[in-house]
């Protein structure tokens, strides 16, 4: 009992794919926000025009490239939010860790990545735009980890 325990309170498969899915699905989306011109930046901006220079970056294959590269990324962020935040009840909690994150590259980051600029010189749509998106971001892979921590701590403590 007291290894399944233990087993139901390491970072696991799911979270690692809810992780991804979530950078997946809410790059695509930003990518979405970017083609209809709600913002001026991509997500091939962010996280592949700012260290290479090359024709193929400014395609649609450096566009899904970049969307690939968020969700092995967002790997990381999903288990920041587990190690710190799992516990947490309700939206609130990823709301913030939401805004921390629009902080943390937004205006932290954006600064040093070469050809990105920060929100304090970007226009209102692509600041909305792209809090939204960091906000909905947040909430997907917060929410699904602290449920599912939840479930699996209320059946442990069943059996």
């Amino acid at each position: 009992m007291q290894q399944n325990r233990k087993a139901a309170s390491r970072f696991n498969l799911s979270d690692m794919v809810t992780g991804f899915i979530g950078g997946v699905l809410w790059s695509t989306v930003a990518w979405l926000a970017y083609f209809f011109h709600f913002t001026d930046l991509s997500v091939a901006d962010f996280v592949l025009r700012s260290w290479i220079w090359m024709p193929w970056a400014d395609s649609w294959a450096g566009e899904l490239i970049s969307i690939l590269l968020v969700g092995i990324l967002s790997v990381l962020v999903a288990f920041l939010y587990y190690v710190f935040l799992k516990k947490s009840q309700g939206i609130i909690p990823s709301i913030l860790f939401g805004v921390a994150l629009w902080v943390l590259v937004q205006i932290v980051l954006a600064p040093i990545i070469y050809g990105v600029d920060s929100a304090f010189h970007a226009d209102r749509n692509a600041n909305i735009t792209t809090m939204c998106l960091y906000l909905l971001y947040a909430v997907f892979i917060g929410y699904s980890i602290s449920y599912e921590y939840q479930q699996s701590q209320a059946y442990q403590d069943k059996t």
